[in-house]
C-alpha cells in the first residue's frame, strides 16, 4: 500500500527504520486513507459477523465448553435446544430476525446433578466472540502491512479468541453453577453475576492483550485508529469553523448595512445655517 506525498512515494508498511509511516500522512492523503480504511473495516466486520452460518462455530464452542466443564468435574450435558421467539428480548428479537431468521435450534449445556437441570446455557452467535473477532480482522486487513503478516496475524487472533472464549464461557457457567448449587442464588441473578460482572473486565483485558499482540506482529492498528480520531477532530473543527465563519460574515454584512444606512442619512440631512 503506497501513497504519494510531495512527489515522493512513501511506503506505509512499517519497517524497523520507520515503524509508524502512517502517522506521516497529511492533508488529502490522510483523508483518503482514513475513509478507505474505515470503509474496509466496516464492510469486513459486517460481512464476517452477519453473513456466515454460525452453527459450526456455535457447536464447536459448545463442545469445547462441555469438554472443559467435564475435566473439572461439573458433569455437563450437551443437547440441542429449540429456541422460541418468546425467549428473546426486543433487541435480540430484531438481531435474530436479521441474520438467524430461519433458525430455531441452538447447541446448549446444562449441569446434571445440580439445581440447574431446568436452566439451560444456550450458545448463540453473540457467544462466539466474533463481534470482537470480526472487528479485529477488519482492522488488520485495513492496516498497511504485508499480506503474509496480516493473514498470519488474523488467523492467530481468531484461534486464540476461539480458545479463550471457550475458557471464558466454561468459567462463567461453572461460577453460575456454584452460585445456584451452594449459595442458593436464583438462576437469573447467578448468570448475571457470572456473565456480566466477569465479562466486562475479561473483555477489557482481552482487548489490551490482542492489541499488544497485533501491534507486536507488525500490524499497527493503533496508528489506523489514531488517524480516525484525528479525522473526527478535523471534521468537527471544520464543521464548527464553517459555522463560525458564516456567523461572522452575517455580522459583518449587518454592520456594513448599518454603516451604509447611517452614511446615506447624514448625506441627505439638511445643512445647518448659523
Amino acid at each position: 500500500m503506497v501513497f504519494c506525498m510531495d512527489e515522493t512515494e512513501i511506503s506505509l508498511i512499517p519497517t524497523k527504520e520507520d515503524p509508524h509511516p502512517l502517522l506521516k500522512l497529511k492533508g488529502q492523503e490522510k483523508h483518503i486513507f482514513a475513509l478507505k480504511s474505515f470503509i474496509i473495516t466496516f464492510l469486513i466486520t459486517g460481512i464476517l459477523y452477519t453473513l456466515p452460518d454460525y452453527w459450526p462455530l456455535e457447536y464447536a464452542t459448545t463442545k469445547g465448553v462441555w469438554t472443559v466443564l467435564g475435566i473439572f468435574g461439573f458433569h455437563p450435558r450437551m443437547f440441542i435446544y429449540e429456541l422460541g421467539l418468546h425467549d428473546l428480548g426486543f433487541f435480540d428479537h430484531i438481531i435474530y430476525r436479521l441474520y438467524d431468521g430461519n433458525r430455531s435450534t441452538y447447541p446448549a449445556i446444562n449441569i446434571d446433578g445440580s439445581r440447574t437441570n431446568q436452566n439451560n446455557f444456550i450458545i448463540i452467535r453473540a457467544c462466539t466472540g466474533m463481534q470482537a473477532g470480526s472487528l479485529l480482522v477488519g482492522l488488520i486487513v485495513a492496516t498497511p502491512a504485508s499480506w503474509k503478516t496480516r493473514l498470519r496475524t488474523a488467523y492467530i487472533v481468531i484461534f486464540i479468541l476461539f480458545i479463550g472464549n471457550i475458557l471464558r464461557i466454561a468459567a462463567q457457567i461453572a461460577l453460575a453453577t456454584i452460585f445456584i448449587s451452594y449459595l442458593k442464588v436464583p438462576f437469573t441473578h447467578s448468570w448475571s453475576y457470572a456473565h456480566d460482572w466477569t465479562g466486562r473486565p475479561i473483555g477489557f483485558i482481552a482487548t489490551i492483550a490482542f492489541t499488544l499482540y497485533i501491534e507486536g506482529a507488525g500490524v499497527k492498528i493503533l496508528d489506523t485508529i489514531t488517524i480516525w480520531i484525528d479525522e473526527i477532530f478535523w471534521l468537527t473543527s471544520f464543521i464548527v469553523g464553517g459555522r463560525k465563519k458564516k456567523v461572522v460574515k452575517r455580522k459583518v454584512k449587518k454592520k456594513r448595512k448599518k454603516t451604509t444606512s447611517n452614511t446615506s442619512r447624514s448625506d441627505n440631512a439638511p445643512e445647518k445655517i448659523n
